[in-house]
């Protein structure tokens, strides 16, 4: 099964940063920058460049976010990240990008078509804050 890695990013003010794929590919309406690996890139370059490619944003990994999350060709691992700099710069894989707050950012993932996927991205977002609340009281 192919891999790929992606990054749930969220700023100092609990928002995260979901990405709308150009034309709602795959009948995503708001998802996480996610995407395969180049030759021999590591999980996390590849997370990093993924989400600076999709989203426009340069930035850090803070955590692995704990768990694999399997589709029907692949297992998908993501890395919770803080944003560094916006670069105002998305590639053509997405067609606009938005900060929203927990509660909002799940209503938009609830959007999406697919069950499995709609569930596997609820799924990592309520990791990835669990992750981000308990990282945020450590500092």
């Amino acid at each position: 099964m192919k891999k790929a890695y992606g990054g749930v990013v969220i700023n100092p003010k609990g928002e995260v940063l979901l990405r709308e794929p150009a034309g709602h590919y795959k009948g995503d309406f708001w998802t996480f920058a996610k995407g395969r690996p180049e030759a021999g890139e590591s999980p996390e370059h590849t997370a990093v460049r993924e989400v600076q490619e999709e989203t426009g944003y340069r930035v850090e990994i803070v955590a692995r976010i704990p768990g694999s999350f399997e589709s029907s060709r692949t297992v998908s691992e993501y890395f919770l990240m803080v944003p560094v700099e916006d670069t105002k710069n998305f590639d053509g894989e997405t067609q606009a990008i938005r900060w929203a707050p927990a509660e909002e950012a799940r209503q938009l993932i609830l959007l999406n078509e697919k069950p499995k996927r709609r569930r596997r991205d609820l799924r990592v977002l309520k990791l990835a804050l669990a992750l981000f609340q308990a990282s945020a009281v450590k500092s």
